[in-house]
């Protein structure tokens, strides 16, 4: 089963408060309507390897804050689908995957931790008194006073991390569309920070039926399978998305376009393939790519490039997710022009 329930919250940043030795959360007070919530932030693992894995993205562009600026403050339920507000992930193309990192809860000789990191985020967040907090997890509601920041009654929201692909002894979790963080709006500046979480037991490769782990074996070739092959299926990263047209000028071809780069040393069949954009319609792919060759790829009607932000997605036959990526409203404007990625 999923999470038992799925809400963002919109709030001001109040307090926060370190884990004790030995203890997984980090807390965070908002505050929304005169109404106060506890955030349960993960620090640490209770499986091994502890030391949880975190993105920070400073410049957070994605489509979503548009929808997200438009929330009045308080808990909102998510429904746990594609293009709505929830967050997957692996399905959004929120980050590449290769920028998370790692750090220990509690730093003993006088090095970073990760307790320091969030203390520092949400204090440039107080900080700022137009500042809007908003939080991804499951709620909670108890009729009693809270522990931490001492309000009643206690509620707040946990699970602020991916909630996907874990462990075996936390499967029943596993879900799709349901993955939890913290996006930091600044109005005044322009300006949105992301903050994302997942556990080292958790796996990059999960069905998009239910959430759970996928295995890599037998998933098509390997790169080092794919040495002398006169072209590999479509295999995870072998294939990124480089550019798109999402606004052509008038009367020009293509009308909209993905441009394809094969990253690999060998040849890659696209065969089985296909493009999608905001979860919305396929565009079939065919032929062979080259190693180091890219290819600008005509869309179909099928598939509509947004031009107030969306995402682009390379899914292999079995369904599994190439590359992603995601443009805004603010590039898309420029008429005529490829968006690099």
């Amino acid at each position: 089963m999923p999470l038992k329930s799925y809400a963002v919250l919109k709030g001001r940043p109040k307090a926060t408060r370190v884990s004790a030795e030995g203890h997984p959360h980090f807390q965070l007070q908002l505050e929304a309507r005169g109404e106060f919530f506890r955030v349960a932030i993960n620090v640490r693992s209770m499986l091994e390897p502890s030391e949880m894995e975190y993105l920070i993205k400073l410049r957070f562009g994605h489509p979503i804050t548009r929808a997200l600026s438009r929330l009045s403050p308080g808990l909102h339920p998510v429904e746990r689908c594609p293009g709505g507000l929830a967050l997957d992930y692996l399905r959004l193309n929120l980050f590449p995957r290769d920028q998370f990192l790692k750090l220990p809860s509690h730093e003993t000789n006088g090095g970073t931790d990760l307790n320091h990191v969030l203390e520092g985020i949400f204090a440039g967040a107080m900080s700022d008194p137009g500042c809007w907090v908003y939080v991804y997890g499951e709620p909670w509601e108890a009729d009693a006073t809270d522990h931490v920041f001492r309000f009643h009654p206690s509620r707040g929201l946990h699970d602020v991390h991916m909630n996907q692909g874990n462990d075996p002894c936390h499967l029943e979790q596993d879900g799709c569309w349901q993955d939890g963080a913290v996006l930091i709006e600044h109005p005044r500046q322009q300006r949105w920070t992301g903050l994302f979480l997942k556990f080292q037991s958790q796996s990059w490769r999960t069905d998009p039926a239910n959430g759970h782990t996928i295995a890599p074996a037998g998933r098509g070739l390997t790169l080092a399978q794919m040495s002398g092959c006169n072209g590999a299926r479509l295999p995870e990263s072998t294939v990124r998305i480089v550019a798109a047209l999402v606004q052509p000028l008038e009367g020009q071809l293509p009308r909209e376009s993905v441009t394809l780069l094969n990253v690999s040393p060998y040849p890659v069949d696209l065969a089985g393939g296909h493009l999608t954009a905001d979860a919305k319609g396929r565009w079939p792919l065919r032929g062979r790519l080259a190693p180091g060759e890219a290819r600008e790829i005509p869309l179909g009607p099928e598939v509509t490039l947004d031009r107030q932000g969306g995402i682009v997605t390379l899914v292999n036959r079995e369904g599994l997710k190439v590359h992603g990526v995601y443009y805004t409203a603010e590039q898309a404007a420029r008429a005529g022009w490829r968006i690099p990625f």
